[in-house]
């Protein structure tokens, strides 16, 4: 809301500068009320009108003649721009007073008035906007300068008329702050009766010191906004007058309205928090005086960070995203050579990765030295991960690229960041820390329900703080509101009026008294996958010709947060645990493929390990690191968070979906494959040197203890398995049989760690074939009596008839934890339908 509010006596109409006002039921006394104060806009039209938009109060269908979003008028007017009208109608003599409450949503790059107008009367409005983190509408809740923006003021009835009325609508633009797509978004809009004590004479005065300042002169100013309301139309002498201490400045009061808002800006000289700001000013032939008491703002340093986000895939094939990040790498050294002080942040080191594929000699020469000199910054990650599907061995692995990568070049490794994806497994913090990354910075994407981790969590508030992992490893956590701040407050291109609007509204959630620093992080400046607009390499240096503060300065993640850091002295909170593994519900969309990839997770370690084991027992050997390098590439780039086109879901048989999809697919079968291959060619080395009769079996476990497992394996007719400890022929269970050989299934029992056991391979006695006491599989298969699995803590039941979980019952507590009357079986997945067109509550709470 509007800060430091005085009060003084005269006027005609009562005027709250009260902003974001909580959702209210319909009043008794209302005579129309248009939408629903939900901090939404979903129930209006979408899109732009053809024609002049006149909705009709009596209409059933109200909300739907309003259309959600209308753009200011720059001299211009068209269907859009032209003033909007409400038809309504006061049954006999109207009443002593109204009240017209109008509920509207910041959604654009600016924040323009609103001329409002009842009848004949008009005034003009110039809504504020407060920090919010209400979901309100999911296409835009998760931009960074989302939040209401609400007018409210009390009329006198004689405005009104028996029978038919209107009200009319229409957003200006200020001539100084003229923004490319400046529109107003409405969440609802309602008149009600008031009580004639409202209309006690009133005019409201604001003095709003803001985060600008400039230097005039040898001096540095902060601009101060002044508001007044009241009625009254402006004479040819009416003014506004500021004084702050010994300063003194005046400024003529224009305008033909009849009430409303008039706004002056002043420059004024630095001055001290708990300064006294008295006004003066004169209006419609009254004098008014007032007393605001005010302080600075602080002069805030704004560290932009030139990135855009890297889908491996998702907007388009994978061959050409690579294509377009190694293109925007070669732009953003060009602009640096251009601009000094130009900085550009790759999304992930896949990116270098391509990039020294595809490049000279030369080119990746000088990507190594801009990253040496501070002008290309690659994170720690290979790309962005859903940490909630990898096993924590994968996690470990996406950085080993980097890793590698700067000691071989001595760039630095001392950062991550993850983009889009929104939430991240706790462990990921203890791996972090333990790999020595200093910081972690996250640009999510809290779009719809996907992650109500980012608008309930409020974790970008309370940024920066101590991640701690579950073993006690912490990294410094910079969580922001989106991955494109850059583009959402400026534009893409970036505008430099664009921000007059929107900077302060993102500053606000910084603006408190725990936030000790005076800088923060603008995460990214495009979305993914496109070329760089060369207008952002210009625009710092414009942005600072006209601003001294907030000044603008390029940066890379992790010099921006170790420059906000070193301002908190090492005081920061600290978060445990994680916020789910949101956005890993994508997997689904290649479900036997992530059920390899799992599998692979499980025995590249395995693969890794036999090839090691096999070259130190073999000095002749050496591993094959380029096959297992690919593999964990493949592996970290079957978790990459991208898992299909973006039209996947509305055109499943394009060719776009279909290969991307397949491309998805390959990255787990050719790890499947390499860790198959590696892992029997390891086998085959070690098994020379082992001291084992010719066609002796050798079971290797690969784990640092001793166990006993089962074991396939295809056994010829007419042999059998005997363990050489004792003696004794090993049982075996058929699963499958066919002319020469039986596939059985074993238990290898104290099988060292990290170590192998032999048994023996003989001709059974008489031809006589051992199986395994008890059912085959397809015995199994047919019993349905062998439903229960029990032990000291649950008991278990299973349902044959539809493969599923009939109940589990904890002992311990008593308590079945299975519902028994619902519809549905136990983990059963269900498709809902409804879901595709907004809105509905499948995608937005």
């Amino acid at each position: 809301m509007k800060e430091q509010i005085g009060i003084v006596a005269a006027g005609l109409i009562a005027l709250s500068l009260c902003a974001g006002a909580q959702a209210q039921i319909h009043s008794p006394g209302a005579v129309f009320r248009l939408g629903v104060f939900d901090g939404a806009s979903n129930e209006f039209a979408p899109g732009a009108p053809s024609s002049q938009v006149v909705a009709d109060a009596a209409s059933p269908d109200f909300a739907a003649q309003w259309y959600a979003s209308q753009p200011a008028d720059r001299g211009n007017t068209s269907a859009a721009t032209a003033p909007r009208a409400i038809r309504f109608s006061i049954s006999g003599a109207p009443a002593t007073a109204y009240r017209l409450r109008v509920a509207l949503l910041m959604e654009s790059r600016s924040l323009p008035a609103l001329r409002i107008c009842v009848n004949e009367h008009c005034g003009l409005f110039y809504p504020d906007s407060p920090p919010d983190a209400r979901m309100g509408d999911s296409d835009d809740t998760f931009q960074s300068v989302h939040a209401p923006a609400d007018i409210s003021f009390v009329f006198p009835g004689s405005f009104l008329h028996s029978g038919e009325d209107r009200m009319t609508f229409q957003v200006i633009q200020s001539p100084d702050r003229v923004v490319d797509d400046a529109s107003l978004t409405y969440d609802a809009i309602e008149l009600d009766t008031a009580a004639a004590a409202d209309l006690a004479p009133a005019s409201v005065s604001a003095v709003q010191p803001t985060v600008f300042y400039v230097r005039q002169g040898s001096g540095l100013k902060e601009l101060v906004d002044v508001y007044v309301r009241g009625s009254g139309r402006a004479g040819a002498n009416d003014f506004l007058q500021l004084m702050v201490g010994d300063n003194r400045f005046r400024a003529p009061l224009t305008g033909d309205e009849d009430f409303g808002e008039r706004r002056a800006e002043f420059a004024v000289p630095a001055f001290p928090a708990g300064s006294k700001a008295q006004l003066e000013w004169k209006i419609g032939g009254r004098r008014y005086t007032a007393e605001n008491v005010i302080a600075p703002k602080k002069k805030w340093t704004l560290y932009l960070v030139p990135h855009i986000h890297l889908d491996i895939g998702y907007s388009d094939y994978q061959p050409k995203v690579a294509a377009i990040q190694d293109r925007a790498i070669d732009e953003a050294m060009d602009f640096a050579e251009r601009t000094p002080g130009f900085k550009f942040s790759v999304d992930g080191s896949w990116d270098l990765d391509q990039f020294m594929q595809t490049r000279s000699a030369a080119d990746q020469q000088h990507a190594i030295s801009a990253m040496k000199t501070g002008q290309l910054f690659v994170p720690a990650n290979y790309a962005e991960i859903l940490t909630g599907f990898p096993t924590a061995e994968a996690l470990i692995r996406s950085l080993y690229f980097s890793a590698a990568f700067s000691r071989e070049h001595g760039t630095p490794f001392n950062y991550a960041n993850i983009t889009d994806v929104p939430s991240y497994s706790w462990s990921y913090a203890s791996i972090l820390a333990a790999a020595g990354i200093q910081y972690f910075i996250a640009g999510p994407n809290g779009h719809l329900t996907r992650a109500p981790v980012l608008i309930q969590g409020r974790l970008n508030e309370n940024s920066p703080f101590w991640w701690v992992g579950p073993d006690g490893g912490k990294v410094l956590f910079w969580y922001g509101r989106h991955y494109w701040e850059g583009g959402i407050l400026f534009g893409v291109p970036p505008e430099v009026n664009a921000g007059r609007a929107t900077v302060p509204v993102f500053l606000k959630t910084y603006d408190r008294p725990s936030y000790k620093a005076d800088a923060v992080i603008l995460y990214g400046t495009q979305q993914e996958n496109t070329d760089l607009f060369p207008q952002q390499a210009e625009f710092a240096a414009a942005w600072n010709l006209k601003w001294a503060y907030p000044q603008i300065k390029y940066s890379g993640f992790y010099d921006a947060l170790e420059a906000i850091a070193q301002q908190f002295g090492g005081e920061f909170p600290t978060v445990s645990g994680d916020g789910g593994p949101y956005w890993e519900d994508g997997i689904a969309a290649n479900a036997r493929e992530a059920a390899m990839e799992r599998q692979n997770e499980s025995r590249a370690p395995s693969a890794e390990k036999l090839a090691t084991l096999s070259s130190l027992v073999n000095p002749r050997l050496a591993a094959d690191k380029g096959a297992l390098d690919r593999m964990w590439k493949n592996i970290v780039l079957m978790d990459e968070h991208t898992w299909n086109s973006h039209d996947a879901w509305s055109d499943p048989d394009s060719d776009e979906t279909a290969h991307q999809s397949k491309v998805k697919e390959m990255y787990a079968v050719d790890a499947a494959q390499i860790a198959d291959y590696v892992t029997r060619n390891s086998m085959a080395n070690l098994a020379d040197a082992i001291a084992a009769p010719r066609g002796s079996l050798i079971v290797f476990n690969t784990l640092n203890w001793k166990r006993s497992a089962l074991v396939n394996f295809d056994l010829e007719r007419g042999r059998e398995i005997v363990d050489p400890c004792t003696g004794a022929v090993v049982p075996v269970q058929v699963i499958e049989e066919s002319m020469k050989l039986r596939k059985v299934r074993f238990m290898a029992t104290d099988v060292p760690g990290m170590g192998y056991k032999v048994y023996a391979l003989r001709k059974t006695a008489g031809g006589t074939e051992t199986s395994a006491e008890g059912p085959t599989q397809v015995e199994q298969s047919q019993n349905s009596q062998n439903t229960i699995l029990e032990n000291a803590f649950y008991r278990v039941e299973l349902d044959p008839e539809h493969g599923a979980v009939r109940s589990i019952y904890d002992k311990q507590l008593g308590k079945e934890l299975v519902n028994q009357e619902s519809p549905y079986r136990f983990g059963q997945y269900l498709h809902v339908s409804g879901g595709d067109k907004r809105p509905n509550t499948l995608l937005q709470y």
